[in-house]
């Protein structure tokens, strides 16, 4: 068995379907799908079981609802394929997804796993792929600085995530996602430790949904899960060796504008109060580090100025989206 592509799933009935046609439609066949169904309510269990009945590639393990990193865990475990791919059960990916991975992965000797790029798609959009012939896509790289650096500079989605990649089974080894909110960075901070090199598929070749009435996007962005993340970004912190002095400096920058914009968006919510703990706690255990980490001291001084004057962050935050909102409708 070449590849275990293991999706999560919990309540997606309406998506469900389209998930897994897609996987099923891919033009690399040498894979299992892994459905771990995660203590459903709705007909999402059932599905997955009749997937089983028609396709042998369809592996389908039901379990009580323990939240998507147990999912996951449960799959690698549960799992064969020398490579394993994460796809979230709302998503769809391209027919060609799973073989430009692994033609890429395959490349160069010491590419610990491959990724794409993703589409944003909304609710029932249909998703046009764009055809790229299979055994000659465009690849970039990665060294560990540079995904280090796509870590904590800057991603589309907020933070980086385990989908649209396709990692060695040997380099994720023992490794498992922890049961916290923003796991895939957490778990990715912890990988990146020991990576050597990474490979870039520049295509887009992952569909990422946007529910309406998903957790992410529910009450304007901010819930119980925006709030959590908060300590996460300290693990993340924590996950680096302290002479990794540069990583450590993005990870802090990371962090403090996650501080920052999550404080602005729960200003006026029942959250207020405990992302002020929170944020707090966070400041108390690494503005020390923060004064003498590697960022340039403007930067420095931004991150404490606006800590301490969340007023002034405001005017200048909401300036800024008014401009983007003008400037990009």
């Amino acid at each position: 068995m070449k590849i275990s592509v293991i999706v999560p799933i919990y309540n997606v009935a309406n998506y469900l379907r389209t998930c897994v046609d897609s996987i099923l439609a891919s033009t690399f066949t040498d894979f299992e799908l892994v459905l771990i169904d995660d203590g459903s309510t709705d007909s999402s269990g059932s599905i997955c079981d009749e997937y089983a009945s028609r396709d042998s590639r369809v592996n389908v393990i039901h379990q009580e609802n323990k939240g998507m990193s147990i999912a996951r865990n449960l799959g690698i475990k549960k799992s064969a394929g020398k490579y394993i791919s994460f796809v979230d059960a709302d998503d769809v990916i391209a027919p060609s997804m799973l073989q430009q991975l692994i033609y890429a992965l395959e490349s160069g000797p010491n590419y610990d796993f491959s990724m794409a790029r993703a589409l944003t798609f909304y609710d029932d959009d249909t998703v046009q792929w764009d055809a790229v012939a299979v055994n000659d896509p465009e690849i970039v790289e990665y060294s560990q600085q540079m995904y280090m650096s796509y870590l904590f500079r800057g991603n589309q989605f907020g933070y980086p995530v385990v989908w649209s990649k396709l990692f060695k089974r040997d380099f994720i080894g023992d490794a498992r996602f922890k049961s916290i909110d923003a796991e895939d960075i957490e778990w990715q901070t912890r990988m990146c430790v020991n990576m050597k090199k990474a490979v870039m598929v520049e295509q887009e070749l992952y569909g990422y949904r946007v529910r309406h009435d998903s957790i992410t996007h529910e009450n304007g962005g901010v819930n119980r899960a925006t709030v959590c993340r908060l300590n996460t970004f300290l693990m993340c912190l924590n996950d680096l060796p302290k002479e990794y002095t540069n990583y450590r400096s993005w990870c802090l920058l990371y962090t403090y504008k996650m501080m920052l914009n999550t404080r602005y968006n729960a200003r006026n919510t029942e959250f207020y109060p405990e992302v002020q703990a929170r944020n707090s706690f966070i400041y108390g255990e690494t503005i020390d580090e923060l004064k003498r980490c590697e960022l340039k001291w403007p930067v420095k001084a931004a991150l404490y100025v606006f800590y301490h004057q969340p007023w002034l962050y405001t005017v200048i935050y909401s300036a800024y989206a008014k401009y983007y909102s003008a400037t990009h409708n």
